[in-house]
């Protein structure tokens, strides 16, 4: 029994200083974490790359009825088109987008004018307007944006929502006045 005993020993003991196989078994304990990290990182900048191109479809659609001296319904529907472009190649079904003409009153109030949406209704009354933007008598587009971000690891991240507000003075008139809304 002591031969065994010793021959076991003698086994393990080299088994113990045997060096190959190493690095796969350190591959086969940081592989699973290296690949959760790569799949993280990738989904993190279609994220973000998601929230900026819908930042740039809010800020398009004031800075294209901002250009106008007038507007219609027929051409906001045509900028929320645009707006839905500059989002590609994410889908725009999830993209909400609403312009607002804003003028503020001898009285100090900032009231909507006009307001047009898509996804999202219009808005009415008196509106906040950041300080300093706009004087008594002027008016100010106000683009605002929401997008849900749906992430193809959707059973983990789940639904994100982004949003941004943009606001721009007209570049030819003090106030830009929608026809048919």
């Amino acid at each position: 029994m002591s031969l065994r005993r010793s021959a076991s020993l003698g086994f393990l003991r080299r088994f113990g200083r045997d060096g190959s196989g190493v690095s796969a078994v350190e591959f086969a304990l940081l592989a699973p974490v290296l690949i959760l990290i790569y799949f993280g990182l990738a989904e993190f900048c279609q994220a973000y790359m998601a929230q900026r191109r819908m930042g740039h479809s809010t800020s398009q659609v004031a800075d294209i009825v901002a250009q106008y001296q007038a507007v219609d319904t027929d051409l906001i529907d045509d900028t929320f088109a645009v707006g839905g472009l500059v989002l590609a190649p994410f889908p725009d079904s999830a993209l909400k987008l609403r312009v607002t003409a804003i003028t503020r009153g001898n009285d100090g109030v900032a009231r909507v004018t006009w307001s047009r949406g898509k996804g999202m209704t219009p808005r009415t009354g008196s509106v906040t307007v950041p300080a300093g933007l706009i004087e008594n008598g002027e008016g100010i587009i106000m683009s605002e944006g929401t997008y849900d971000y749906v992430s193809p690891l959707n059973q983990v991240l789940g639904t994100k929502q982004f949003s941004h507000t943009y606001w721009l003075r007209p570049r030819l008139v003090n106030t830009i006045p929608c026809t048919n809304c």
